[in-house]
């Protein structure tokens, strides 16, 4: 009797699981996940609108530069702060303050996008430019208000887990309708000569789209955590106007400098600090080489990173022996919310930090993938179909399993079995670097390669596994009061090791492929003689060396990432024990 009634209660349970996905909030959630993508798909160097400018004719330069718009995203804790405090007239009392945020983004972001599709990127680019910055900007303050709501009306732990599944659910269908939907537009109504009647329909299409997620966010929930109160000065601050004048100027300019040095360190460009380095190194040309230059190029980025991380400190300090209404803001917005998480987490605050670093580390390093499957011989439409058609498919799939396991297994769990999946999802990789494109008629009859799509299908839902627990991780780690701001700095940063080393991904399967072909690893070689007809044939050609050596180079690189993934998992049990799992249960 008693195993039966075990039984009944699991049942139930999987069907309260089930019901979980279908709730208002789950809903809205969605929703709230397709108007984050939008933006972010359709600004900058996406591939809808660098399809759009280089059918209008942009250099491929112009079009590359423009990238630096979305780089507000990676940064974007910068103005957290401000969702945080301040209230929205009129609308905070409404609709509360997250989404009284979310509701003037979403609407900026329609009006944006109507007025792009006004716009000819060809003959009008500097105000066409100006709004695609716009667009990215208003996409990541949106990004920080639906963060904020998503931690705060979650009633618990295991209904974090379905919303953020959900987010990420709305955020894949945005990839697909941006992705696809302005191309076949501008198709039926340009042809194959560019117009910008095509395009412009495209876009402002997509701006009507806006009208779905603002009503789910009328229809949302009001977070449950009382706002932060306003922001008020001190009573012993110093009342002299000249001082706070000067105080202020020179604290925004350091912001100022903050952004472009963050700006130049994560994106890799040289624009943000030629203004006022570029004569440093002979103009901008010479600065962006410099960048470029390997390997001390990427060290250079990491320098520029750091030094607008420390610039940012400098802003929380006050100033020596002098209580200013400047210092009390910058402390209070940027200082108090860092403070906040070290005094919770204690001593494991570092490690909890460095574990955010190091578990998505090995995943980071797959900015080659693509490279890799052309050189093995794959089409460009091969590509696309597996990644964006049945790559999305598996990515939802990955982020509704961790929606799901947590609440079956609990964060601690899935983080574990996340640390591991992810290195070894790379197996697949492994595969195709050692037989090759297999064409098999039967699944070639099916436009499938079994071996493409097997790969992108259990690296995706690794990656978008591992990716929605994590994303519940460190919205645990928020506090009340500071929810935006620390879960802001925590998405932005966390990615910073992997970016600094995945730059050097290129060089390492090139060096890898000439010692395979006649260096120390030669030996390697002559396992590599089961690939198919063209694998690796044309690109080994062009840097000199075998088919055969080219493919080991990459197996010998997926090896790498798969010891990268080492350092996760050993975080990942460091985390989920001790002093740091202790905290997180008493602080969530």
């Amino acid at each position: 009797m008693g195993h039966l009634m075990a039984e009944a209660k699991i049942e139930e349970k999987k069907k309260t699981d089930i019901k979980a996905f279908f709730e208002r909030s789950s809903l809205v959630m969605f929703g709230l996940g397709f108007s984050a993508g939008m933006p972010n798909l359709l600004a900058g160097t996406s591939f809808t609108m660098g399809t759009w400018m280089r059918d209008a004719g942009v250099s491929l330069t112009i079009i590359s530069l423009l990238g630096l718009a979305t780089l507000s995203y990676a940064f974007k804790f910068l103005w957290a702060p401000l969702v945080d405090r301040i209230a929205l007239p009129v609308l905070d009392k409404w609709l509360g303050r997250r989404r009284s945020w979310i509701l003037l983004t979403q609407t900026l972001a329609m009006a944006f996008l109507i007025i792009l599709s006004t716009l000819d990127p060809g003959s009008q680019f500097a105000l066409f430019a100006t709004l695609t910055g716009f667009l990215a900007f208003t996409g990541a303050t949106h990004d920080i208000a639906v963060d904020a709501w998503r931690i705060e009306v979650a009633e618990n732990n295991d209904k974090l887990g379905i919303l953020t599944a959900m987010y990420q659910w709305g955020y894949r269908i945005a990839f697909v309708v941006t992705g696809a939907i302005p191309l076949y537009i501008a198709q039926y109504f340009n042809g194959n000569v560019y117009q910008h009647l095509g395009w412009g329909i495209a876009y402002a299409t997509m701006g009507v789209c806006m009208i779905v997620p603002i009503i789910a966010t009328l229809v949302a929930d009001r977070e449950k955590v009382a706002p932060a109160p306003r922001w008020r000065a001190p009573d012993d601050t110093i009342q002299n106007p000249a001082i706070e004048a000067l105080e202020w100027g020179g604290r925004l300019l350091l912001l100022v400098l903050a952004a472009c040095f963050l700006a130049a360190g994560l994106g890799g460009r040289a624009e943000p600090v030629a203004w006022f380095l570029g004569e440093f190194y002979g103009g901008l040309e010479a600065l962006q080489k410099s960048l470029e230059a390997k390997p001390f190029g990427v060290w250079q980025q990491v320098a520029f990173a750091a030094t607008g991380l420390f610039f940012i400190y400098l802003i929380a300090q006050p100033l020596p022996n002098l209580k200013t209404k400047a210092s009390a803001y910058f402390k209070s917005a940027f200082g108090e919310p860092i403070a906040d998480y070290f005094k919770r987490f204690g001593n494991a605050a570092t490690l909890i930090l460095v574990f955010m670093c190091v578990y998505r580390l090995s995943e980071f390093l797959l900015n080659i993938t693509g490279a890799m499957y052309l050189d093995a011989g794959y089409t460009k439409a091969e590509i696309a179909n597996a990644q964006k058609i049945f790559g999305v498919i598996v990515n939802a799939l990955g982020a509704g399993l961790a929606g799901w396991g947590i609440m079956r297994f609990g964060i601690f769990k899935c983080l574990i079995f996340g640390a591991f999946s992810q290195p070894l999802s790379h197996i697949g990789f492994l595969a195709i670097c050692y037989f090759g494109n297999l064409n098999i008629p039967f699944f070639a009859n099916m436009g499938i390669q079994p071996s493409l799509w097997a790969a992108i299908g259990i690296d995706n839902i690794s990656a978008s596994f591992a990716g929605t627990v994590f994303i519940v991780y460190m919205s645990r780690l928020t506090h009340e009061g500071f929810t935006a701001m620390q879960y802001a700095m925590f998405s932005s940063l966390y990615a910073l090791p992997g970016k600094i080393i995945m730059a050097l991904s290129g060089r390492i399967v090139e060096g890898l492929a000439h010692s395979s072909h006649s260096g120390l690893m030669a030996k390697l070689t002559p396992q590599f003689t089961h690939l198919g007809k063209g694998s690796f044939e044309v690109a080994a050609a062009k840097m000199g060396v075998t088919a055969q050596a080219l493919a080991a180079g990459y197996g010998a690189f997926f090896l790498y990432t798969m010891v990268m993934g080492l350092f996760g998992i050993i975080m990942v049990f460091v985390i989920s024990q001790g002093e740091a799992r202790r905290h997180l249960e008493e602080n969530s």
